[in-house]
């Protein structure tokens, strides 16, 4: 999907000639052919590989076009704040979770507390977030949890950015 991102933030600025761009380091073809098709299926591009609203739409948010398409639709079905917080908590680097030596029970049935009822790990993820930020941010609830809290205050960090972003696209 970085491929996909790339291609999309291109095409968005004018760029229609893929195969003649200047590359730096050019990718492989089968990794263009991907990202168009992905792009595509997306509904981010039409037919002739040109642009289309959803595309432009799309090329406002710097992530994942699957994750941007997610947050454009999820409008439609008034469940902004959810995929909001599902898009940040997928995009920060490392484990949510952590579990120390000799705590392993305890951690393992903390993590499992969070996936109660979640259909799978991105309804645990949002539920991790939601928790954390019922408690006001608690960093003491985040140990207690076992939870990284490095890790969600960046989810936080990045969900507020793509928030500012929502609110300048008017969704």
């Amino acid at each position: 999907t970085r491929g996909a991102s790339g291609l999309l933030m291109l095409k968005s600025r004018g760029i229609n000639a893929l195969v003649r761009f200047d590359f730096m380091d050019p990718p492989p073809a089968e990794t263009l052919i991907r990202a168009l098709g992905q792009l595509y299926a997306l509904s981010a591009l039409n037919d002739r590989g040109e642009l289309t609203k959803m595309g432009r739409r799309m090329a406002e948010f710097p992530m994942d076009p699957m994750a941007s398409k997610s947050l454009i639709i999820s409008e439609k079905y008034k469940c902004t704040k959810q995929v909001l917080t599902v898009c940040a908590m997928l995009s920060v680097d490392g484990s949510v979770c952590y579990r120390p030596k000799g705590k392993e029970v305890h951690a393992d049935n903390a993590r499992n507390n969070f996936a109660r009822g979640a259909i799978g790990d991105h309804i645990t993820l949002m539920n991790v977030y939601d928790q954390w930020e019922e408690t006001n941010y608690s960093s003491s609830w985040c140990m207690e949890n076992y939870l990284q809290l490095r890790t969600l205050k960046k989810a936080r960090d990045v969900r507020e950015q793509i928030e500012a972003l929502c609110e300048r696209v008017e969704i």
